[in-house]
């Protein structure tokens, strides 16, 4: 599969939707089951509506998380959307 760039906006792919908050913990809700998210993970999966590029992403975390670095973020976002869409769970638009 082809590599995520920085333009590319990524979004749910149908059948996928994040659990209600509030609940034990984060899960994304996949036709074949559940994955549970830990860390930023569901804060990176809300950023992933369709509307923001993955440079708007990176750029949102990183005023979230300010202590971070950058390139930290970037690389961990990419790492993890790139499982994500392996698995089905995110197109890239």
């Amino acid at each position: 599969m082809s590599e995520l760039t920085p333009e590319i906006v990524p979004r749910l792919a149908p059948g996928c939707r994040l659990n209600a908050t509030g609940g034990a913990e984060d899960l994304l809700l996949i036709p074949e089951g559940a994955l549970r998210l830990k860390g930023p993970g569901r804060a990176i999966v809300e950023l992933c509506d369709g509307v923001r590029s993955l440079r708007a992403i990176v750029d949102e975390l990183h005023q979230r998380f300010p202590s971070e670095e950058v390139v930290r973020i970037e690389t961990e976002v990419l790492s993890f959307l790139t499982r994500l869409r392996d698995r089905g769970v995110l197109e890239a638009i």
